[in-house]
Parts: structure tokens; C-alpha cells; sequence
């Protein structure tokens, strides 16, 4: 029995001719409304991505060898607590530290919360079904599948800048985001570092944080140990900080200053819970689980193993920051109010964000040199120029500051709630299916037969009435995704970049 996985309704088209056949008309028997157990799964062959010529080249005959998508991995494959662990950490940064400047009404915030941890999650499932589906291991390779392919060498030449521009988008984000810890955690030791060095403060500080941030990020994979320990580092630093903040909001000893002054005119309560919840890694993290002995190696084992893991690292940051929110509403227990800073918050504060900052910056493209310029230098010239360009980012003016702020917040939740959504419709409503299910050639025994049935037909209707009942199941499961993507998509991401674009240009 083969099992018949339909990804979308834009497969519609290619049913329906097949419906209004002879072949498959109501008295037929190979009908495809009897579900029989024994149809064929057809690949379509997409004419657009031939050559001319006629000749395939090697590499779209080696699309499908196992070992070659292992090889073509961004993220070397990582084992299970790796992929929980990069899963959970971007959860636990600026906008969960954010949550305890809450201003909103509690139930307000509660209701932010949740709707972000969910959303977060049924985005990121969104990313692993596609990358499943179109077997690719990159945002960028998803994103250029929602782009028609066509042939000739101009129009290849074309497809290839589309996706160096791509990776540019991508590199840009991480540089922003890894500027933007860099420049919140100098931000959160200023105060303590004024009264050693009272002259050029930020600016030392924010170079010797940057040669810190060099060395913990020398390594080009995020399977070496150095950058999953710093990772550790960091959420064992935030959940530090939050039973020290706690502790201080138990006690009635005063929270420190607001960790960063420059938001910009984006932020605010609910886009800083929705930032938290932003990620970026979920394709290669996914993919990464190709070739692990440990992970089952079947398609729908291995899709429930990370459903698991994604729901788990979404339920564990709503507990790690759900305290955060509920400490400023609670009143402040009696005590002897102290004007001593505490050190131990900002330095935890500091820590926390300065540790999540080499899994981002190993994870960015790489900048092209040039072949004989890495022969010149023996260093990583590409990773010099990128911790460069963050410190410089860092220590941009506050007007300046505000603008990359708002700008970072913008690209990462776009890239985390609206272009999920976007490339799962255009690839499942408006691009050619990559298989149909065609009706089976043997004819199955009528009922107008008189002779008993055998053990075998009746196995055979078994069978058969197991396939229609798992079908119904599996449409009734594509209807309800379809309908959490247009939610995704319309309401909540097409109405957020209404409301942003109104406050970028003044309106309200």
C-alpha cells in the first residue's frame, strides 16, 4: 500500500483533470475516489529545469543520493541536545531580558506572550515541512524556489545574483543582531565600568568585548565545542540573571536602569515578546538532522523527533520568561531599599547577551575573498572584517543606533512570521506539484463476482478502507494547516507591516 502524501490544494488542477477523465469518471473502476491501495505515485518532470542541450549535468542526477545532501549541509550534522540547545537559546536574549520593562497590562502581556511562543513554533514547523518537501537545507534555496525557474545562461546568471543577494539580506540580520548584543551588553556594564575608566568608557569597552567575541568565534561550524558551551553559557547566564532579578524584586532592592535606551520607534512591549520569539536557523537545523544514527532516519520519524524538539524549546522559554513579566506587576516586598547598583544583574545581563553572540556570528555567511587574497593573509579575513563591521555598528550615536534597532526588528520578524507563510502558499497554490497520484491499471475484483471472496480480497478492502480513513484524516490536517498559514500570513503578519510602516513614516 502505497501512502499518498499531498502537500497543498495547488495540487487541485492536476487532480481534477485527472477526475474529469474517462478514466476516472463515477462508473470507472480505477476511479481515484475509492482510494485504491495500489496507485501509482507519478513524479511530474519540470520542463523548465532542462537544459537545451538535453544533457543533465551530474549534479541534478546526485539531487537525491543521501550522501550528497549530507555533504551539502550548511550545519554539519549535530546531535539532539545541539539542535534542542540551538533551538532554545535565541529565545533567551534582548527581547526576553526586554520583558521585565514591561508596561502593558498583565493580562495583556500573558496574552503576547503565548500568541508569539506559538506562532514562533507553528513558523518554524512551517520552514522544516517545506525544506522536507523541496529537499533543501537553506532559507535562501527555499526562497528560490518561489521564483520561476527558466533556461538559458542569462536567466541562470540572473537566478545566481538573486541568491547572492539573498545571503546578503542574511548576513545583514546577523550582523545587526550580533551589533545589537554587542552593543545592549556594553550598555548594561557602562554604569560599573564609568568609575574605572572615566575617559572613553564605551569605546574601550565595546573593543575589548569585540576581541572577546573574536576568539569564542574563530570556529566554522556550530557543531565545534566552543561555540556550544558559550551557547550553554548564555542561558545559563539569563536564567542567572533572572533568579537574581527575581531575588531583587522579592526583597524590594531596586531594579537597575532600562538595559537599552536606544529601542527605536518599533519597539515597544509587544514587538520586543514577538522579537524573542524570532528565529533564524531552523532550516539548516532541521537538515542537520539528516545522517544522525540517533534520529530516525524515515521522513515522518524524523519530522515528529523535531516537532518534539520545537515544541519543547518553544514551551521552555515561555516558562524561562514568563517570570520576568510577572515580577513587575507583583508589588515589592517590604525592606530596606538599597541605591547601591547591583552588580551581579548587570553583569549577568552583559554575560548572557555576550555569549549568545558567537553562535550568531559563526552562523553568518562567509564575505567572498578572493582566492589570492586568503593566500596573502594568514588569518580569517572574512571573520576580521565582520567582527569590524559590528564593533563600528556598535558604536553608532543614539539616533543611528535607534535606526539599525528598528530596521533589525523588522527584518527578523519578517523573515521569522511573514516569509514562512508567503513561500509555503506561492510553492503549494501557484507552483507545479512534484507528483500525482495516478489510478492503479489492474482491475480490482467487482462486487458483480460471483464467487466467494477469498482472505485476500478481504485483506484487500481492509486495506483499502484504512487508506480512505488516513486520507480524510490527512485532508481535514492540510485544511487546518492552510488555514494557520493565511492566518499567519493576513491578519497578523500583513496587518504588523501596515502598523510598522505607520510608525516608520510618522502616522501614529
Amino acid at each position: 500500500m502505497h501512502m499518498v502524501q499531498t502537500s497543498s490544494h495547488s495540487r487541485r488542477s492536476s487532480l481534477d483533470s485527472l477526475e474529469n477523465s474517462p478514466i476516472s469518471s463515477a462508473a470507472s473502476p480505477y476511479s481515484l475516489s475509492g482510494f485504491d491501495s495500489s496507485s501509482a505515485l507519478v513524479l511530474l518532470p519540470n520542463q523548465d529545469d532542462q537544459d537545451l542541450s538535453g544533457l543533465s549535468s551530474d549534479e541534478d542526477q546526485e539531487e537525491h543520493d543521501p550522501q550528497l545532501e549530507i555533504m551539502k549541509l550548511q550545519i554539519s550534522p549535530l546531535p539532539p541536545y545541539a539542535i534542542f540547545l540551538y533551538l532554545l537559546a535565541p529565545y533567551l536574549r534582548v527581547g526576553a531580558i526586554l520583558a521585565a520593562d514591561r508596561t502593558i497590562p498583565l493580562r495583556l502581556g500573558l496574552f503576547n506572550l503565548f500568541l508569539a511562543a506559538a506562532l514562533s513554533a507553528f513558523s518554524r514547523n512551517i520552514w522544516f515541512l517545506l525544506a522536507r518537501y523541496l529537499r533543501k537545507s537553506t532559507a535562501e534555496d527555499i526562497f528560490l524556489e518561489m521564483i520561476p525557474k527558466s533556461i538559458g545562461r542569462a536567466k541562470r546568471k540572473r537566478r545566481e545574483m538573486i541568491r547572492r543577494l539573498l545571503l546578503c539580506f542574511t548576513g545583514l540580520l546577523r550582523i545587526l543582531i550580533v551589533s545589537m548584543y554587542l552593543r545592549a551588553s556594553v550598555d548594561s556594564v557602562y554604569p560599573l565600568v564609568l568609575g574605572v575608566l572615566p575617559l572613553k568608557t564605551g569605546l574601550i569597552t565595546t573593543v575589548v568585548f569585540g576581541l572577546l567575541t573574536f576568539v569564542v568565534s574563530l570556529p566554522k561550524s556550530l557543531a565545534a565545542k566552543t561555540v556550544i558551551c558559550t551557547t550553554w553559557l548564555s542561558i545559563v547566564s539569563y536564567t542567572a540573571w533572572l533568579v537574581a532579578a527575581l531575588y531583587n524584586n522579592a526583597t524590594g532592592t531596586p531594579m537597575p536602569s532600562p538595559t537599552w535606551l536606544q529601542r527605536g520607534s518599533l519597539w515597544n512591549d509587544y514587538t520586543s515578546i514577538a522579537f524573542s520569539f524570532a528565529t533564524s536557523l531552523t532550516v539548516p537545523l532541521s537538515a542537520s538532522l539528516v545522517g544522525r544514527p540517533s534520529v530516525p532516519s524515515n521522513k515522518t520519524g524524523r519530522g515528529k523527533y523535531f516537532l518534539t524538539l520545537n515544541l519543547f524549546s518553544a514551551a521552555l522559554a515561555t516558562l524561562l520568561i514568563l517570570p520576568s513579566m510577572l515580577m513587575t506587576s507583583s508589588p515589592n516586598a517590604p525592606g530596606a531599599l538599597s541605591d547601591t547598583p547591583n552588580i551581579l544583574v548587570h553583569v549577568l545581563r552583559a554575560s548572557s547577551l555576550l555569549f549568545a553572540i558567537p553562535s550568531v556570528l559563526v552562523s553568518t555567511p562567509p564575505l567572498p575573498v578572493p582566492t589570492a587574497v586568503r593566500r596573502v593573509f594568514k588569518f580569517d579575513l572574512s571573520k576580521v572584517t565582520l567582527i569590524t563591521v559590528v564593533v563600528l555598528l556598535s558604536l553608532a550615536p543614539p539616533s543611528t543606533a535607534a535606526t539599525l534597532n528598528d530596521i533589525t526588528l523588522l527584518l527578523a520578524l519578517t523573515g521569522t512570521y511573514f516569509l514562512p507563510a508567503c513561500a509555503h502558499i506561492v510553492i503549494h497554490y501557484f507552483r507545479r506539484p512534484l507528483s500525482i497520484v495516478m489510478p492503479s491499471h489492474s482491475v480490482p475484483n467487482t462486487p458483480h463476482a460471483t464467487q466467494a471472496p477469498s482472505p485476500q480480497t478481504i485483506s484487500d478492502v481492509l486495506l483499502q478502507r484504512k487508506e480512505r480513513s488516513l486520507q480524510r484524516m490527512r485532508l481535514w490536517r492540510r485544511i487546518l494547516w492552510d488555514v494557520g498559514v493565511w492566518l499567519l500570513l493576513i491578519p497578523i503578519s500583513l496587518f504588523g507591516m501596515i502598523w510598522a510602516g505607520g510608525r516608520l513614516i510618522g502616522r501614529w
